[in-house]
């Protein structure tokens, strides 16, 4: 009863509880998508595959080994006896010299596993813009949430404001439901806003494969942590150091190694091939019956052992070898091609990002300024409108004006965090707020 009272607490405790929250900043979410995402999680059984084919490649080198035995009964009707018979039998051989082709296999196998850890770090890519565009998303929407709020109980003043106004006789009805609008109006952005923060987490939980009974919740970073990301580092410091990282331009150079290893490999069917072999066997075959005493031959007259060495020539073979050697060597020529067409699209891609972000932290700037000074020109035509020197109308004329401006200074300024972030992606820099 103890063990089975002890073995269910083990259980309940390596057991996440349901509605267990979990909070993460950015880094901590891009670790956790790299030990639980599904396709990462694929990338890395390939790894596990090239990593043991690069082990079959390695045993190449080694003796093969095989044994056999044989047993058999038969029965002479002629001569009445039975006859009893085996054999038994070890054999190894090894492949002395091939051309070298095991030893270039093993090489064009180790360069195979680096390709395919080049194309995990590659996916891992993808995901990790995947996973900052909706933590990005989040943020956004959660500062906007908070002008949002701001603006709300600016309304709600400014209705129980009004009403007292209306009641008084000093405004219109009209201006009076204008007002009870746009409080509504505001109510149901913050209802909207909510609601895409909720649909942003359920994109950020699938992208992490979190469990459905946790509650995922992101850190807002401070102004200090996100003053250090608003920085754009020069040109040819980023050229660096895509041209040193992308896993892309890593490929198209393995890919050149390949192919000078696939002309080796081919090469290697110029040369003779040695290969050694040595075996030991027995066998007995024995009859019963008729007076014999049923002994033949025994185990260790039939003892034998060989020893073999072979070697193939090769003299004639239509010609396969040299033109398969030239195939490969053209092959080699198309990666070089293929790897000088990569880093000419990198660089010329690379510039034209680069300008991108620039662009949006123009803009970011920009957009900062026009909302602070939106913002104090709201405030005022709100004063203006408790002291009754305006109407309603231009009261929200200036509201509106502000939220849009407001808008497009969260859209500019998480889009330029977004386009910076994918730069240091692309740089293969640490990922932070």
């Amino acid at each position: 009863m103890k063990k089975i009272l002890l073995t269910t607490i083990i259980m309940l405790c390596s057991v996440p509880f349901w509605g267990q929250t979990m909070q993460m900043n950015l880094q901590e979410c891009l670790q956790y998508a790299e030990q639980h995402n599904n396709t990462l999680q694929s990338g890395a059984l390939d790894v596990s595959t090239s990593e043991i084919q690069l082990k079959q490649a390695k045993l190449q080198q080694y003796p093969t080994v095989s044994a056999g035995l044989g047993q058999n009964f038969g029965y002479s009707h002629g001569s009445g006896a039975f006859t009893l018979g085996g054999n038994y039998n070890i054999n190894a051989g090894v492949d002395i010299f091939n051309g070298l082709s095991i030893r270039n296999g093993i090489k064009q196998s180790q360069i195979m596993l680096t390709q395919t850890q080049l194309q995990v770090e590659q996916a891992k890519n993808q995901v990790r813009i995947e996973i900052i565009r909706s933590y990005l998303t989040i943020l956004m929407n959660q500062e906007m949430l908070e002008y949002q709020r701001t603006v709300l109980n600016t309304s709600r003043e400014q209705v129980a404001q009004g009403e007292k106004r209306y009641q008084a006789g000093r405004i219109l009805e009209s201006d009076f439901k204008l007002l009870q609008s746009q409080y509504l109006a505001d109510s149901v952005n913050i209802e909207n806003t909510q609601i895409a923060i909720d649909n942003e987490y359920v994109a950020l939980r699938n992208l992490l494969n979190i469990d459905k009974g946790q509650t995922l919740l992101v850190t807002i970073p401070d102004s200090a942590q996100l003053a250090q990301s608003m920085q754009v580092p020069e040109l040819q410091t980023v050229m660096q150091q895509a041209l040193g990282y992308l896993p892309e331009l890593k490929m198209k150079e393995n890919q050149v190694e390949i192919a000078e290893y696939d002309v080796k490999i081919a090469k290697g069917a110029y040369y003779p091939s040695i290969s050694a072999s040595a075996g030991i066997g027995t066998g007995y075959n024995a009859a019963y019956g008729n007076g014999h005493d049923g002994l033949t031959s025994g185990l260790y007259k039939g003892l034998n052992e060989s020893v073999g060495l072979n070697v193939s020539i090769p003299i004639y073979r239509q010609g396969s070898v040299r033109n398969n050697v030239k195939i490969k060597e053209i092959q080699v020529q198309q990666a070089e091609l293929a790897l000088q067409n990569a880093e000419d699209q990198v660089i010329r891609e690379i510039e034209e990002f680069y300008l991108t972000v620039k662009k949006a932290y123009n803009n970011y700037e920009l957009s900062e300024l026009q909302q602070e000074a939106y913002y104090l020109n709201y405030m005022t035509y709100n004063q203006k409108f408790q002291f009754g020197t305006i109407t309603a109308v231009e009261l929200l004329q200036q509201q509106t004006n502000y939220l849009n401006i407001l808008n497009n200074f969260m859209q500019n300024k998480y889009n330029f965090l977004l386009q910076k972030k994918v730069l240091d992606v692309y740089t293969g820099q640490s990922i932070t707020l």
